[in-house]
């Protein structure tokens, strides 16, 4: 059983010239799904196209190492004058499997006041929680799942939660609550992502002849009838080749991402068209926001100093080799978990500005989440080092950002940058008044989990928070510096009790602002939408103004989810597949 049987991939070579029902561009968390759902019907023939190859190898089945595999890329966007020019890092995964191959895993789909925002607000009534709902049963019952890891110290994050006002919520999904980390991984210890749930080597070998998977291939441009209003086929280019066509007989299912999506569709000129003049593209259909509306979950780490055996720095000793056993042997250890191991979910108006405590919602709207505060045991600057200090991070998060950027064409022709990336975060006033609040709720939890009624056995100092010596965190920060130099900084901590109501304003926007960065939650530059002026997509992801073309991934999100949402672009790609089928033309 894969991943130990051969993976029958084909190359560009192979279905050179041929015609396939449908084509998905994008074998990713979408792709996969939507490839095995349509290539069910004996009658219809499916061909998904990636640019990234399987490397079934043994990183991509440990659970928590998944970032570490080839084919994981680091967006950048441009520089961003409201955080001291610093270029935002955003990640995602150019292999089979898509972004679920590497993301953190953390199962928490959002619930019935999310999507039935969506309808009242939006007027997506097609994605309210009555119609979603059931698509998401279909898709957990694919997806095995087990609790997240804990080294010791969860039982008294919890006492945490509990003291500032959260429980879990009633186990309601998408409403205020707080509850350790469900994440995808089967009962052998090994990350269940879409390409070992739906298009594993088993099902494309049993569908052989109907279900076709071409890797290391790019998507170029789309092919049109005569008349501009239809597409019927592709173009891709393998790498070092020549580009190839392949025939769509009834649609193109676009599953290429935030940021792939919108690239291709202005390549084939379907997008902006003062943009695409400006890159003398033929404009076939002029659609605005192709690209636009670019949004992500907003993260400011606060960290808590924990004794090196309640975090996973462990890692970064010999006891690697113990986990590694563990896993490899009993498919357990905190290798076989993620890196998540609890979050919080609430609005921003239920806070108490004075206390730092929740209050219980007093309306639907404000069930819908707006923050997170997440639970990481290890330090999350990735890019920095804090040498020699095991940390445990409550991560802010600002979900329902209303300050968007965009994904255009890159003005130079550097192959290597297709894509100029824009992200000016905290632009909108209101972003910042809620992210604030955001950090000094993560402080309080600090400050509780530390106090005595908690219990917490060990000292637990505040080390990364608004408060401390900004000299010191810049030279953190400092990517000239090497390990030795940043262990001589002369350490200037926040203040170490009642850090959350004695810091200032000024002095959390000047914290975010040098450690703020994006998520692995992209969303929106294909955006659903009720007409084709701010939006890609109708409400049954068919592209605006172009028959036999849909988008089905993360792109269509008519805003930032509430939760991961790696859940709901699996939910996408099981409407996506239901839309198709209902329609007269599938081949049943």
């Amino acid at each position: 059983m894969w991943p130990f049987s051969t993976y029958p991939e084909k190359t560009a070579g192979d279905v050179a010239g041929k015609t396939f029902d449908y084509v998905i561009v994008g074998g990713g968390t979408a792709g996969c799904l939507i490839a095995n759902r349509l290539s069910a019907s004996s009658n219809a023939s499916v061909l998904v196209l990636d640019k990234g190859r399987v490397n079934a190898g043994i990183i991509s089945r440990i659970p928590l190492l998944g970032i570490l595999q080839n084919g994981v890329v680091r967006y950048h966007a441009e520089p961003n004058a409201n955080l001291r020019g610093r270029h935002v890092q955003i990640l995602a995964a150019e292999m089979l499997g898509g972004s679920s191959r590497a993301h953190s895993m953390t199962w928490s789909p959002g619930g019935r006041p999310e999507f039935d925002g969506w309808a009242r607000e939006l007027g997506l009534d097609e994605w309210s929680w009555e119609k979603v709902a059931p698509a998401f049963a279909r898709v957990e019952s694919g997806i095995p799942r087990k609790a997240a890891g804990d080294l010791g110290f969860m039982p008294y994050v919890d006492a945490a939660m509990e003291r500032v006002g959260l429980d879990n919520g009633g186990e309601k999904r998408g409403t205020q609550r707080y509850n350790r980390s469900e994440v995808s991984v089967d009962a052998n210890g090994n990350r269940v992502s879409a390409l070992t749930a739906w298009l594993n080597a088993s099902v494309v070998n049993a569908r052989k002849g109907r279900l076709t998977v071409c890797t290391g291939v790019t998507a170029t441009r789309l092919e049109f009838s005569d008349d501009g209003t239809r597409v019927t086929g592709v173009w891709m280019k393998p790498e070092g080749g020549a580009d190839i066509l392949v025939k769509a007989r009834q649609e193109v299912i676009l599953c290429s991402g935030v940021f792939g999506t919108p690239q291709l569709l202005m390549q084939s000129g379907i997008g902006p068209k003062d943009h695409l003049a400006a890159h003398k593209i033929p404009v076939v259909h002029d659609l605005p926001a192709v690209g636009a509306n670019f949004t992500t979950h907003i993260l400011v780490p606060v960290m808590t100093e924990l004794p090196l055996k309640h975090t996973l720095h462990i890692l970064q000793t010999v006891t690697v080799l113990w986990h590694l056993l563990l896993w490899l042997f009993s498919g357990t250890g905190v290798l076989a978990s993620n890196g998540q191991w609890g979050a919080a979910f609430l609005h921003s108006d239920t806070l108490n500005e004075s206390t730092m405590t929740v209050v219980p919602p007093e309306d639907d709207e404000k069930e819908v989440t707006d923050l997170e505060i997440l639970i990481i045991p290890l330090s999350t600057l990735i890019e920095h080092d804090v040498p020699g200090v095991p940390c445990m991070t409550w991560y802010a998060a600002l979900v329902q950002p209303h300050t968007t950027g965009s994904v255009e064409l890159s003005p130079t022709s550097d192959a290597k940058a297709p894509l100029k990336i824009t992200l000016p975060m905290l632009v909108d006033p209101r972003d910042s008044v809620r992210l604030r609040k955001a950090v000094r709720f993560a402080m309080r939890l600090a400050d509780e989990f530390a106090g005595p009624e908690v219990g917490y056995p060990h000292s637990s100092p505040l080390t990364m928070a608004p408060g401390m010596g900004l000299e010191y965190l810049d030279g953190l920060m400092d990517k000239n510096k090497s390990k030795s130099d940043k262990r001589n900084l002369t350490k200037v901590l926040p203040p170490q009790k009642d850090a959350w109501s004695i810091v200032t304003d000024a002095e959390i926007d000047e914290y975010i602002k040098r450690v703020v960065t994006g998520s692995y939650d992209p969303a929106g530059t294909c955006r659903m939408s009720l007409t084709n002026e701010d939006g890609v997509v109708d409400q049954s992801l068919k592209v605006y103004g172009v028959s036999n073309l849909r988008v089905a991934d993360a792109s269509v999100l008519p805003r930032c989810g509430g939760a991961s949402i790696s859940a709901s672009v699996y939910m996408i790609g099981e409407r996506c597949a239901e839309f198709v089928m209902k329609e007269d033309a599938f081949p049943s």
